[in-house]
């Protein structure tokens, strides 16, 4: 096949350097704000902390007027809560949801179960150290912790992607996504 003649006013340019330009731009800033005020989590709360979970979006709390919003579906689904326990059978489903998140995509980690095994650390069936398994962004502590405190991690999240300090990584279509 030959090759396509072009006009000589128009450019061509690779997906790579327009995401180079965006980041090394006041477009990013503008790209952050609209990530911050628009997180949505996914919903998968696993033992006492789901209660806590539930709390956070009623209307005392009122998670929307900041843009956080709960979805069942990872495709919709920005930001994935690890509450409570994991067990070695639900690990490879919750490895899943990670993987069909779309990026940017962040980890709040809710619980002392989530976080270092609670109670159930030493059980055969629990998973510990999750944050080896999966790019924690925010650690929550409690057992389980009370809404305002996620309320808070929210926050720190959102403070973290305006300040671009999130590990946020915009994949290179040239280098097959990686």
């Amino acid at each position: 096949m030959g090759e396509i003649e072009l006009p000589s006013n128009v450019s061509v340019t690779s997906s790579s350097a327009i995401n180079e330009f965006i980041k090394n731009s006041p477009l990013q800033k503008i790209v952050n704000w609209g990530r911050k005020n628009s997180l949505w989590f996914m919903t998968h709360p696993m033992g006492c902390c789901g209660i806590e979970q539930i709390c956070v979006g009623v209307a005392h709390y009122d998670t929307d007027r900041f843009g956080i919003i709960p979805r069942c579906s990872p495709r919709q689904a920005d930001v994935m809560m690890i509450s409570g326990y994991v067990s070695k059978k639900y690990l490879p489903a919750l490895q899943r949801v990670w993987d069909q998140m779309l990026e940017p995509r962040w980890i709040l980690m809710m619980g002392e179960c989530a976080i270092s095994g609670g109670p159930w650390w030493e059980s055969y069936s629990t998973v510990t150290h999750l944050d080896e398994i999966f790019p924690v962004d925010i650690y929550i502590p409690g057992c389980p912790p009370r809404p305002e405190a996620l309320l808070q991690g929210f926050i720190e999240l959102q403070k973290k992607i305006v300040a671009e300090q999130d590990r946020t990584v915009i994949p290179n279509p040239a280098d097959g996504g990686e």
